[in-house]
């Protein structure tokens, strides 16, 4: 067992519990956050401190960790205690802002691929190297639409030089669901919804579990921070 001191940056919906994911103070790596109750994942009351709160993107938070649980399509995975986390300190100093920029992924190449998906066959072959990013997107806007009756939304992309690869991908953000179910279907620009205030906008973008022959890249964090 250890105690280490996390950066959240993914607190995302995984069926109907939750994943919650981010950046290590302490080793400088990814670290995703298994319990012991439902496989692969927490509890929505695992995912919250002691006085009831959900972790939110950029707290910065204390967690006893167990013993790792990776697997080939999850390489970060760790089981937590059950020990109640501790809620730290909002993100902000310059530390921390350091951590987070240094982990930005600045290749056009999302999670080993330019595809949305990699193919469960794959990665059994050959297992995941990382299942975590975080990407600063180009030209970001959000796509809503209804289909059989639910509500889809989607992160519509580009990176690389001059933003030359194209990438469109599900939103499982809780927080910033909420903020899309305001909007009506129809593809939207990012700076709709950052309160037209200069902000730098990225993305956490993490590997599904296998999922009819294939894992998808979802985008699990919105993280917005004030432009510099």
């Amino acid at each position: 067992m250890r105690l280490d001191r996390i950066v959240c940056l993914a607190n995302s919906y995984k069926h109907d519990n939750r994943c919650v994911a981010g950046i290590s103070l302490v080793t400088k790596k990814w670290v995703r956050l298994v319990g012991r109750v439902v496989p692969g994942c927490l509890t929505r009351e695992e995912a919250r401190y002691a006085d009831g709160r959900e972790a939110a993107l950029l707290d910065v938070f204390e967690a006893e960790l167990g013993e790792e649980c990776s697997s080939k399509y999850h390489p970060e995975d760790v089981f937590i205690t059950g020990t109640p986390w501790k809620r730290i300190q909002r993100f902000g100093n310059p530390y921390d802002a350091d951590i987070l920029t240094s982990n930005v992924n600045r290749e056009p190449v999302v999670l080993e691929g330019y595809c949305d998906r990699i193919g469960a066959h794959r990665l059994e072959a050959t297992p995941a190297r990382i299942s975590l990013t975080l990407v600063q997107p180009e030209d970001l806007w959000w796509w809503i639409r209804e289909d059989r009756g639910k509500r889809r939304n989607r992160a519509v992309f580009h990176l690389g030089k001059a933003g030359r690869v194209h990438y469109d991908l599900p939103v499982t953000d809780p927080a910033w669901l909420d903020q899309l179910n305001l909007l009506p279907a129809g593809i939207h620009p990012n700076a709709l919804l950052c309160d037209k205030k200069a902000q730098n906008t990225y993305l956490t973008v993490s590997l599904s579990e296998p999922y009819e022959g294939f894992h998808y890249k979802l985008v699990a964090g919105v993280v917005n921070l004030p432009a510099q």
